[in-house]
Parts: structure tokens; sequence; C-alpha cells
């Protein structure tokens, strides 16, 4: 786990990066507002990208009997952070035995005939990203107080204090540098333009990260496709050896 640094610490290498701001400079407090603000720009831009946050992580919500409709981030029938996504699947758990409970469409869910149809647990779950509070769906409606399961995208937490300790996984502290970088060289009277190399560490950085996030994808197909002994058709053969 990479030691924890400080907010400050990495405006100051950011800007460093481009010559911005000397070594032997200290920077003003609006200076640092300024980084602040910047820092905390990117941090809810990666937040908003999928493969930019390095996970997910489940949050269990309890349902109210006869409920459908809960609305979701800090202050809200489930108070927590506004996801920006929810991940499919979710799963309910009644007498300590797991049932998955699956995403729709708002077009699938406008298609149900009998909304208000209740079972003790739902099946499928409709979320909408409004703000400042996300709107969670359930169908069935549930006739019973029963715990939902959501794999929850992390959402980076804001910067409160340049000086406060934050922590990432490995290699998002140099993506934040160079991003930093980026975009503070106007702000600095930095024209990025002569620092190729700061442009082109940032967005490397980044695709980086991003696929050190990406989830991985199994492929499946129907054996029907493939013939006999998987030596029916050409995707049969090409199968055939995995």
């Amino acid at each position: 786990m990479p030691s924890p640094t400080t907010a400050q610490q990495i405006i100051e290498d950011a800007l460093g990066l481009t010559n911005a701001v000397g070594s032997d400079e200290t920077l003003t407090s609006d200076e640092v507002a300024e980084g602040v603000r910047a820092f905390n720009d990117l941090l809810e831009l990666f937040s908003t990208r999928n493969l930019a946050v390095y996970g997910q992580a489940n949050q269990t919500f309890n349902t109210a009997i006869g409920t459908a409709t809960y609305t979701i981030g800090t202050g809200g029938t489930w108070n927590t952070t506004r996801p920006e996504r929810i991940n499919d699947p979710a799963y309910s758990t009644v007498n300590g035995v797991t049932y998955p409970c699956t995403s729709m469409t708002q077009g699938e869910y406008n298609l149900i005939g009998y909304k208000a149809q209740t079972m003790t647990w739902p099946l499928r779950y409709l979320y909408v990203n409004e703000f400042p509070l996300g709107i969670v769906t359930l169908w069935p409606v549930p006739s019973a107080v029963t715990p939902v399961t959501f794999s929850i995208d992390r959402v980076l937490t804001a910067i409160t204090s340049a000086g406060a300790s934050i922590s990432f996984p490995p290699g998002y502290a140099m993506v934040f540098k160079y991003k930093l970088a980026v975009m503070l060289g106007d702000s600095f009277g930095v024209d990025i333009s002569k620092f190729p190399d700061v442009v082109a560490t940032a967005n490397s950085t980044f695709a980086d990260i991003c696929r050190a996030n990406k989830k991985r994808v199994l492929m499946s197909y129907d054996p029907a496709l493939g013939g006999t002994g998987g030596g029916g058709s050409a995707l049969g053969r090409f199968l055939g050896g995995w």
C-alpha cells in the first residue's frame, strides 16, 4: 500500500512539473485554494468514468413495507454517497438465502403492467442518476423489510483540506500530479503546449489506471453454432482449441 501523502504535496509536485512554482517558492493561500479546487474538479471527473475509479463496494440497505421508490445519497432514504452508477446484479437476502435483483431500464419499467405487484423481495431495480439524490425503484414492491445489497462504484472523495492525508492505490498519485499540471497551467500562466512530455504522461498514466481497473469480460457462445465437436463451422474450429 503506498504511503499516504497530502493534497498540497501533490499540488506542489504538479506545479513543479511545468516550473509554475520554483522549488524554493512557497505557495500562497490563494494558490493552494486554486490547487484544491482543481484537484476536486479532477476527482469529480474521475468519479464519472467507471474505469477511472478503482473498484466497487457492496452496500446494503433495508426496504420498507409497501414502498417501491427510495432516494439514495447524502440525506436520502438510503443515506450514503450518491452513486454515479450501480452495477448489476444486486441481491436480496431472506432467511440467509440470497436472491438476484437485476437492473432494468426506464423503458422496461414503463412496460410493467401491474407496478403495484408485491413480493417479499424485489426481483428488479431501476436506478435513475438524479441530482442531488439518486432514485432507486424496486419491483415487485417489497411486502417485508428486506436487505438489498448493491454493488456501487466508488466515488473519489473530495479534498476538504490541503493538509489532510490522502491515500490511493498505486499509480493514482502520479496521474493526479500530471493531470493537475495540465489543468493548472492557465491559472499559473504556463503555456502547457511547451510541455508535451507532461501532457503525454498525463494521458498515458490515466490510460494505465483505466487498464488496471478494467473488468474481465468472459465470452460465451451457443454450442450449436460450433457444430459437433467444434468442427462444424469456422467459429467452431476457432474455438475448438480453447
